[in-house]
């Protein structure tokens, strides 16, 4: 059986003549790329300017009880939620007979507008880390644009399997396709983009023994003095239930040998 060879290049053309799929599985995947890579610096940007304690419910039901004194409270300038911003508690508290202190992200306006430094509150600590046990720790939360960028990846990688899969029969024919012979029946133009005219293409329905099949080409010297009922070069599936046009100007750019109709 033979095995042409194809390289990278004849993918990218096979591909590159299905202009609307490509380029929507290429926004998709850029689209979710260019969304997540901000995102994640944005949020190393916000995670440095605010504390976060990991496992408060853990601190919650099995941290020890302590009384802390606020030593500061600073506003979270760049955040601001119905012209409030989140608050940064600073707090000490003694930790096996020594000063400790600990920091703890909060937003609650009604509970903290009359806090001030010197305040004693009630905290729990567990290993190495505490929270303040009267308020509900703020957490700067965008897993909805996650969400969104996961759903444009997963549409942009559906739409790269569909068109792989169809690109795939191409190469599959084009490596080990037989050459046959067989009959124009239809030749119709796409047109591609309007401006760039990228994807310009033509589909060409062609009969061999009685099955029907279409090929798509942007080889357009290969109906060059061809009109219906021609005969044409093409290759035929080992199993000879798919088919496809010989691909002359690929055939010679990857130095095919075989070239006589079978």
């Amino acid at each position: 059986m033979t095995n042409r060879k194809i390289n990278f290049i004849t993918i990218w053309e096979r591909a590159k003549i299905r202009p609307i799929l490509l380029l929507f599985a290429f926004q998709g995947i850029a689209f979710a790329l260019f969304l997540f890579i901000p995102l994640s610096l944005m949020m190393d940007s916000f995670k440095s300017n605010f504390p976060y304690v990991e496992n408060t419910e853990i601190i919650e039901s099995d941290g020890i009880k302590e009384s802390a004194v606020l030593t500061d409270i600073k506003a979270i300038e760049n955040v601001t939620i119905n012209g409030n911003n989140p608050q940064i508690l600073t707090y000490e508290f003694d930790l096996n007979g020594q000063k400790t202190q600990s920091k703890f992200s909060v937003f609650d306006p009604t509970k903290t507008e009359d806090l001030q430094k010197g305040d004693v509150i009630p905290i729990k600590h567990l290993n190495g880390k505490s929270i303040a046990t009267e308020y509900e720790q703020y957490s700067f939360n965008m897993d909805f644009m996650y969400y969104i960028a996961g759903v444009v990846l997963s549409i942009g990688l559906i739409l790269c399997y569909l068109l792989y899969s169809r690109v795939r029969k191409e190469i599959a024919l084009y490596k080990t396709g037989k050459v046959k012979e067989g009959k124009i029946i239809s030749i119709s133009q796409n047109k591609g983009f309007t401006f760039s005219k990228f994807g310009s293409s033509m589909d060409v329905h062609f009969e061999y023994g009685n099955i029907v099949a279409k090929s798509r080409t942007n080889n357009f010297a290969l109906t060059n003095n061809k009109s219906i009922g021609d005969s044409i070069k093409i290759l035929v599936s080992q199993d000879g239930n798919t088919a496809c046009l010989y691909p002359e100007l690929i055939a010679k750019t990857n130095g095919w040998k075989e070239d006589n109709v079978a």
